[in-house]
């Protein structure tokens, strides 16, 4: 980014140490008067490895939410402090949902920490949410879209109710579900880029696997043909004798249901060595980073994606919030920087609330202040960068919003912003 000048700067900086960028219903007003002490929060994402330029910015979200609340004084006299874990493996390179199981058994075997912004991908999500529940440890996605983590009988893989051991809801959202992606995306295909012949391809991942099965529902729905599937592990790089079928299936579209780190990008360059260069490229969230462009190269350009939050860029909400996160990282807010950003703030309102209604004083119940806190949180009304929050019984956002993305130049440039319904 160019540097910018003091002016602009000294703009920023004040955004940065002003009030919090957010108002809540649930303890909105006051200090938590006398507080003394330290309070724990948490970060469960993918930092190193292919999927770190998901995953940084991410993180850079939520850790500005603390920084300005600890500057703040929003909890006037206790102090936050972050744990990040990394879900990243070595045997992966990528996100693992075993790497993300051991960070939350980490985590909520810490009695300190009562709130975790993460997972950001479905299949650690899925992998993490019943040891949460278990130790009643607040967990808020920024971006685990599969619908199956918090809505019964919307995935056939995966048994919602065993993630819930406990009956209370822990995992929450916010960000859209993948069945309004699936139905966002299926629109854009037959609406926007007029295309009927499909061929899908998925990771075998529990994000990728269902955002396509979602596709292909809406897509048939909405007049296009599936002329081919093919679902592979993540750790694929060859997919030419997939798209060579494809090819004489007649596609004029090649869907992925996936993330860039299991081949999303690989496809879109393979594409053009087989003679599929000028075919429409469509995925979901999981393909939105740098990474796409790093394996797609050139071939990347004119590839879409969708985006399940909405662009902060666009947003008057987001102003203060973009301003202070460029003064501190010195780059734009990635994808989901906004949604980690208000998370915290969610999270962070929530424990406000808590120390509250015990005095002014944290709570000497570990157990009690974790409760305190899921509740505060289930209950809330936030109005952050990306709007207005609050949650479903399922634990679902109810500020649905996606967005529509273009490969150009090497990397992402916004289109336009969709509602959805679902």
């Amino acid at each position: 980014m160019p540097n910018r000048s003091q002016f602009t700067t000294l703009l920023a900086l004040l955004a940065l140490g002003a009030a919090a960028c957010g108002t809540s219903s649930t303890s909105s007003s006051g200090q938590a008067s006398g507080c003394t002490g330290t309070v724990t929060v948490a970060t469960e994402l993918p930092v190193s490895g292919n999927d770190a330029s998901d995953g940084v910015p991410t993180q850079n979200g939520a850790v500005l939410a603390v920084d300005q609340a600890n500057t703040n004084h929003t909890l006037n006299g206790c102090t936050l402090t972050v744990i990040s874990k990394d879900d990243t493996s070595a045997a992966t390179g990528a996100h693992d949902p075993t790497q993300g199981a051991s960070n939350m058994t980490a985590l909520t075997g810490n009695q300190a920490v009562v709130g975790v912004v993460g997972a950001f991908n479905s299949s650690v999500c899925e992998a993490e949410q019943t040891i949460a529940n278990d130790a009643d440890l607040v967990m808020i996605s920024p971006s685990c879209t599969n619908p199956g983590l918090t809505i019964s009988g919307s995935n056939s893989s995966i048994d919602t109710s065993s993630l819930r051991p406990t009956g209370k809801i822990t995992f929450f959202r916010v960000c859209t579900t993948d069945i309004g992606q699936g139905a966002g995306l299926a629109q854009v295909a037959t609406k926007t880029l007029k295309d009927t012949k499909a061929y899908v391809f998925d990771d075998q991942e529990t994000y990728g696997q269902g955002l396509a099965a979602t596709f292909k529902t809406d897509f048939v729905a909405d007049g296009g043909t599936v002329v081919g599937t093919a679902s592979l592990p993540g750790s694929t790089t060859d997919f030419t004798s997939e798209l060579t079928q494809a090819k004489s299936d007649g596609a004029t579209l090649i869907f992925f249901g996936g993330t860039s780190s299991n081949g999303g990008g690989i496809i879109r360059k393979q594409m053009g060595d087989i003679g599929l260069g000028s075919v429409a490229f469509l995925g979901g969230d999981g393909i939105q980073d740098t990474q796409f462009f790093t394996e797609a190269g050139t071939a990347g350009d004119g590839a879409y994606s969708t985006v399940a939050a909405p662009n902060p860029a666009d947003l008057s909400s987001a102003t203060a919030f973009v301003s202070a996160y460029k003064a501190k990282f010195g780059t734009a807010p990635g994808a989901y920087s906004a949604n980690a950003y208000d998370a915290m703030n969610i999270i962070i309102q929530a424990i406000k609330g808590a120390i509250q209604s015990n005095g002014g004083k944290l709570p000497t119940s570990p157990s009690t202040f974790r409760e305190a806190v899921r509740a505060n949180v289930a209950s809330i009304h936030y109005s952050g960068a990306i709007g207005t929050t609050s949650f479903d019984s399922n634990g679902d956002t109810t500020n649905k919003l996606l967005t529509l993305w273009k490969g150009s130049g090497g990397q992402w440039t916004y289109v336009s912003t969709l509602t959805v319904s679902s």
